[in-house]
């Protein structure tokens, strides 16, 4: 069973980043409602958390197996 926590000494997996980065965004003022904790697939085929962003320019995707964002 997996369990969704945030990271204590900077280590973890998927879900823990994506707790992570949702707490810094609503602490630098963006909107709870705009930030979607997204379920997905990997290129592995695993199940895959990821933090989707929903902006006026569009949804981009914040993902820690990737180096940039990335528009959905």
């Amino acid at each position: 069973m997996d369990h969704w926590s945030y990271p204590l000494d900077g280590k973890g997996d998927c879900e823990d980043y994506v707790l992570e980065k949702r707490r810094r965004l609503i602490r630098a003022g963006l909107p709870r409602q705009a930030l979607l904790i997204t379920v997905v697939r990997d290129l592995k085929g695993d199940g895959h958390a990821v933090l989707t962003v929903v902006t006026d320019r569009g949804d981009f995707v914040l993902d820690n197996q990737a180096t940039k964002v990335m528009g959905w």
